[in-house]
């Protein structure tokens, strides 16, 4: 199926559901609640002509509730893919790699890459 989001609309898949850290805690899944919120990652899916700064493949990082419920269609080979419309003005920051880790903040394992401070990530 062909898509194509209409002006000022991105489409991309987020990382949603319960997760759990290198060290073993488990984060419960916060959608449709007020404690536990958090950002999450997505991975952009695909974006309208006049939008410049993100493409397809890129990774946003999106504060917590600026995106639709997940639409599910079916693909060309007939699989299911989820993707969320996402509020332009709710991207926190972009990059081109797939995060290491999609904990933010403070990690309690030993390995400083899976860390993300501000200044790991450049200006849009």
């Amino acid at each position: 199926m062909k898509l194509k989001p209409l002006k000022g609309n991105i489409f991309a898949q987020l990382q949603v559901g319960e997760r759990v850290t290198a060290g073993g805690i488990i984060l419960r899944d916060d959608n449709g609640k007020m404690e536990g919120i958090r950002p999450r990652w997505g991975k952009v899916w695909q974006v309208a002509d006049d939008i410049d700064y993100l493409k397809p493949g890129q990774w946003i990082l999106v504060e917590h509730g600026r995106w639709t419920m997940a639409i599910t269609i079916k693909d060309d080979n007939g699989n299911d893919f989820k993707f969320s419309k996402i509020d332009p003005n709710g991207i926190l920051c972009v990059q081109d790699e797939a995060p290491e880790d999609t904990q933010i903040g403070d990690s309690f394992d030993s390995t400083p890459s899976s860390v993300h401070r501000a200044e790991d990530f450049g200006a849009r």
